[in-house]
């Protein structure tokens, strides 16, 4: 029944091989690596799923706090809205170590159950290119299946030598965080009402 729900949500993992339905269904994160050059650029990044124990509502909120991002993008040392064009946020947000930090400025748009981002290139940035989307479709009995899709153009240098390939692997972890922190949402607000 699960798997049938998995597969007609929306077509939206249309696809996914019966070993990976299986694993999300038991509970991993099925994540596809992909490389794409377009012109210049050198993008890398993928696609994960995850089915989460919550409604598209629960994470619509979790992604509408900003303030909450460095909870579940990896290495984020700081995410705050600088602004608006229309009804869609400027997120600047700040990734990194002690060592190395990058900083760019993400635009969000929400439309239903999907977040599509993309970098504005016309703010500071020490990358070349990110976008991405968010995509939450309820499969039925209160849980979530959650597409996050991610790519990146890190620039030519020394932070794409050095880091590309771990970049990918933690950009690709988001679902998993994005559970974490809803399951301690969950649990916080459970505390709360007793």
């Amino acid at each position: 029944m699960a798997s049938l729900l998995l597969a007609s949500a929306s077509g939206r993992a249309d696809g996914l091989s019966a070993d990976e339905t299986d694993r999300l269904l038991r509970g991993d994160c099925v994540a596809r690596t992909q490389d794409l050059r377009r012109g210049m650029r050198r993008y890398v990044g993928g696609v994960a799923y995850k089915i989460i124990d919550a409604s598209p509502e629960d994470l619509a909120a979790l992604l509408d706090d900003v303030n909450r991002w460095g909870l579940f993008l990896p290495k984020t040392r700081d995410a705050h809205r600088v602004g608006a064009v229309g009804d869609d946020p400027l997120v600047q947000i700040t990734h990194g170590s002690a060592l190395v930090q990058v900083g760019y400025t993400l635009r969000v748009h929400r439309a239903a159950n999907s977040v599509r981002f993309w970098m504005v290139p016309a703010r500071a940035h020490d990358i070349e290119d990110v976008w991405g989307f968010f995509r939450a479709e309820p499969i039925g009995d209160g849980r979530t299946l959650v597409s996050y899709g991610i790519l990146i153009d890190m620039g030519d240098g020394i932070l794409r030598d050095m880091f590309e390939d771990r970049v990918r692997e933690l950009a690709l972890e988001v679902p998993d965080h994005v559970r974490d922190v809803v399951l301690q949402r969950q649990a916080r607000g459970q505390r709360a009402a007793r």
